[in-house]
């Protein structure tokens, strides 16, 4: 028998086969694909049914809460005070405030947000989550592209924003013949192209940092900025802000109005320039490492570090710094707002006539007590991270170590449930300052400050309930604590959509907001607090109960 060395092989010209299976950038995409489908296949339904359900019920109320003409109008006068801009949108039609013009203005923003926050999930569970898991170096390891995985989610993301932006249109078009099927394609398609550029940006942010929890953050973070931008452009004359923000370029399709499509395309085009970064970025990087690198600790842990609250705070620590500071700029650009909504109501008395003999007071009251909702909204999102995270840290497997030693389950679950508690208190109090220090600069009244502090303050006792809420599921169904966010999401509608719905009282009382007295301007009504704080207490008590007589979740 006569063997060839290497030496041979490379002498005569001849190149040794390789047993190494070569790929493209994008092989396996398919199989992936299927496998996304395949593990989405309860949340994706879930979304459509959600938001398409939500949808079409707002709308199909407003014939019957306006049935005339005169009463859309009035409302159409709101429409375009700051007071509903900021929430909404620029209010297209506003001078013939038909059904479609107000469904189209003040209704999309909510399908924008919907879809931008499932995208920006989705991506990120099928990227930066996998890798964070270990499981894409696994798949990798087989005959799969290195965009592969990215592609998978992008092209899933893509489908489920075009199928609900499609049933939504169909569904409008069908339950309201008076309102054109033009306008209902116009209304399905900016949502969903909003809904693909926002996955777009999270396909960027998973590149970025080496934790799925960041890179949700960061592009919520870029969904709030261009949430922000659009509102500040809204509200000026010429709107020269809200063209830099992409939801402004979907609400200018003005839906039921004058349909506009050119708007979609800059955001198509973003969207392919994002994910073109996203794959650059992809290619810069190791497996599961991040661009942005993670700071080494200190050879030594601090004596605090070795208590369950000091753990839990060090682990908060960038994302509490992270939210205060971002609510707190949040509420100080809409305090800085009040002088355009006292400058809109005088030169509009119809819309003093709307708001009665309290005037220009009912109408500041109620642009902040809007705007305080809105933050106690966002607060009580943060306040549910952070309650769930003994949950996230059980399924990791990080809890059984701890609980191994002489801590107690009582102990370590009520030290993070303190913790969240006391995080969302914090952040609410920061948003509520925000909107108090520049309503004092506006209004030259430092009272301004006290009056906004004591309304964040009455906000505390339903972000707790948020934490009873959470702990009452992770200790007695921790199956379901997703059930959590479905609280906070009814309260968003309740609080935002109660009246435009109108929602009777009892359902509205189901919302733990609602039970938060009317301030500013309102009186304040101990009642209210006090049993939410009582039920919060209940809800955490029979949480802790739970987890301490069930089994913990092993890996």
């Amino acid at each position: 028998m006569t063997t060839t060395s290497g030496d041979d092989r490379r002498h005569s010209g001849k190149r040794a086969p390789s047993t190494r299976p070569t790929a493209g950038a994008l092989a396996g995409t398919g199989t992936l694909v299927r496998l996304v489908l395949r593990r989405d296949r309860v949340r994706l339904p879930l979304w459509l049914v959600g938001v398409v359900g939500f949808l079409t019920v707002s709308a199909v109320s407003v014939p019957e809460v306006y049935p005339t003409a005169a009463e859309r109008q009035a409302r159409g006068e709101f429409a375009r005070s700051p007071v509903l801009t900021i929430f909404t949108g620029p209010g297209y039609g506003t001078d013939d405030y038909t059904v479609g013009a107000m469904v189209a203005n003040e209704y999309l923003i909510y399908g924008v947000v919907a879809l931008a926050l499932m995208s920006i999930f989705l991506v990120v569970r099928h990227t930066r989550a996998e890798e964070e898991a270990g499981r894409v170096e696994l798949v990798r390891s087989s005959v799969v592209g290195a965009h592969a995985a990215p592609t998978a989610a992008l092209v899933v993301a893509v489908g489920a924003n075009l199928a609900i932006g499609a049933v939504t249109a169909v569904t409008l078009a069908t339950a309201m013949p008076e309102l054109a099927a033009t306008g209902a394609w116009a209304f399905g398609l900016s949502m969903a192209v909003a809904g693909i550029v926002f996955a777009a940006v999270a396909a960027v942010t998973a590149q970025l940092t080496e934790h799925s929890r960041g890179a949700v953050g960061l592009a919520v973070a870029a969904l709030g900025v261009a949430f922000v931008v659009r509102a500040v452009g809204d509200i000026g004359d010429d709107r020269t802000w809200s063209w830099l923000s992409p939801i402004g370029w979907v609400q200018s399709t003005r839906a039921w109005v004058d349909e506009r499509w050119w708007p979609l395309l800059p955001a198509l085009l973003l969207a392919l320039v994002l994910t073109a970064l996203a794959y650059v970025l992809a290619s810069r990087r190791d497996v599961a490492a991040g661009l942005l690198p993670a700071r080494p600790g200190p050879a030594r842990a601090a004596n605090w570090l070795t208590h369950p609250a000091g753990l839990t705070l060090r682990l908060e620590r960038t994302a509490l710094g992270i939210w205060a500071v971002g609510l707190f700029a949040f509420g100080a650009a809409f305090g800085a707002l009040l002088g355009e909504v006292e400058g809109f109501l005088a030169d509009n008395p119809q819309l003093q006539e709307f708001f009665g003999a309290a005037g220009e007071a009912a109408v500041l009251d109620a642009f902040l007590a809007t705007v305080l909702l809105l933050l106690g909204l966002l607060a009580g999102g943060y306040t549910l991270t952070v309650t769930l995270r003994s949950d996230r840290d059980e399924r990791a497997g990080l809890a059984e170590p701890l609980l191994a030693t002489a801590l107690s389950r009582v102990r370590w679950a009520g030290t993070n449930l303190a913790v969240a508690a006391g995080a969302g208190s914090l952040v609410m109090l920061a948003a509520a300052a925000g909107v108090g220090t520049t309503a004092a600069i506006e209004r030259g009244d430092v009272s301004w400050l006290g009056e906004l502090l004591i309304a964040g303050l009455v906000h505390l006792p339903a972000l707790w309930v948020l934490v009873g809420v959470g702990a009452a599921l992770t200790g007695l169904i921790p199956r379901a604590t997703v059930l959590s966010w479905a609280v906070l999401l009814y309260a968003a509608v309740v609080g935002l959509m109660g009246d435009v719905l109108d929602l009777p009282d009892g359902a509205r009382a189901l919302s733990p907001f609602h039970h938060v007295p009317d301030l500013p301007g309102g009186a304040v009504q101990p009642a209210g607090p006090a049993g939410l704080t009582v039920l919060a207490a209940v809800l955490v008590g029979v949480g802790l109960a739970g987890f301490r007589r069930r089994d913990v979740h092993t890996t």
